[in-house]
């Protein structure tokens, strides 16, 4: 709701443009905030990527391209204008109480990605820290799909805040909707579904840019 009345006022007071190359939107069906050239530049659809394993998961383009250094630009910059519009298309048929849960990184808070929770803002759902890191990982675009299974296994727990899971309005509705990981990348996630098979969640899902296909490796 606050989204659509802040793009209301902008229209407005100002002429539209384009939240990436700022260049003036020409036409009214740029719903997005983004000009033809840029959704065509980011590989952006509006059916977004789909698939079904390990988790059903959704994205709005493949991590590569000029979508991979814009990922890797607003990890510094945290420009929510950019990010809301490329999540626009993410946001369009998720159930409004559908939960959003944050992947959250090893690091320190100044030095973690900032992405999944600012996605989580832009999406505009019930959002809860429900994991926490137990070690470090590795980065994984180098690894191969064993391996990177390996380097996520058991690398997170649940968060057992007890103020979260009492206060926090989700949790009180009588059929709890589905639950959505969130992230920037897609990476292995059974270690993580495992996790959530213990809250019994009715569906369950996840968010984030996915690599390109490529040959599996052993």
């Amino acid at each position: 709701m606050l989204t659509c009345i802040k793009t209301c006022l902008k229209q407005l007071l100002i002429e539209p443009s384009c939240a990436i190359c700022k260049r003036q939107l020409i036409s009214e069906a740029d719903q997005s905030g983004l000009c033809q050239t840029c959704q065509q530049r980011l590989g952006l659809a509006e059916s977004g990527v789909k698939g079904n394993s390990p988790l059903p998961w959704r994205a709005v383009s493949w991590y590569s391209g000029a979508m991979r250094q814009l990922i890797l630009s607003l990890r510094r910059t945290h420009d929510l204008g950019s990010l809301q519009a490329i999540c626009t298309s993410l946001q369009c048929g998720l159930p409004q109480n559908s939960l959003l849960i944050p992947i959250t990184g090893w690091k320190a808070k100044s030095r973690s990605n900032p992405l999944p929770e600012l996605i989580c803002r832009c999406l505009e759902r019930p959002t809860l820290q429900l994991l926490q890191r137990c070690r470090p990982t590795v980065g994984q675009h180098r690894l191969n799909h064993r391996q990177r299974v390996s380097n996520q296994s058991g690398s997170f727990k649940l968060n057992h805040a007890p103020t979260q899971w009492t206060s926090h309005a989700w949790t009180n509705q009588r059929r709890q909707q589905q639950v959505w990981l969130v992230n920037d990348i897609v990476t292995p996630l059974w270690p993580r579904s495992r996790l959530f098979r213990l809250q019994e969640s009715p569906s369950m899902g996840c968010f984030a840019w996915p690599e390109p296909p490529r040959s599996s490796t052993p």
